[in-house]
């Protein structure tokens, strides 16, 4: 599964979670209900930017929104993006719980999503 539809779940979800409407969460964004719902439902790209605005709107982490499933490998998978066993997931999930990992998941992030933006 993409990273787009993974994370879509995952936005869906929080907000849900917060009591928020679409349309709400699309007005704190600043675009339109069609957008938000097009970025809820995995149909648009989501951006490093938007989803650092979602983490503040929801009150979670970066890591909350990136489901851990997701682990970028550019040198492997062409869409820079990997379904890990559950061993793997748990590796992950112990590697977001410090600063200085979260800084380095906010790197591999922008790579991944500068590498979506620049096909090669």
């Amino acid at each position: 599964m993409n990273i787009n539809l993974l994370t879509a779940s995952k936005i869906k979800e929080l907000r849900a979670k917060n009591n928020l409407t679409a349309e709400a969460v699309a007005n704190m964004l600043k675009i339109s209900k069609g957008a938000y719902s097009q970025l809820e439902n995995g149909h648009t790209e989501i951006t490093l930017s938007r989803v650092e605005a979602l983490s503040q709107i929801f009150n979670v982490s970066l890591a909350d929104i990136i489901p851990s499933s997701v682990v970028n490998n550019q040198t492997n998978n062409g869409d820079h993006g990997v379904n890990v066993s559950n061993s793997s997931a748990h590796t992950v999930n112990n590697f977001y719980t410090n600063e200085e990992s979260l800084e380095s998941i906010m790197q591999i992030i922008k790579s991944a999503l500068q590498g979506k933006a620049n096909p090669q």
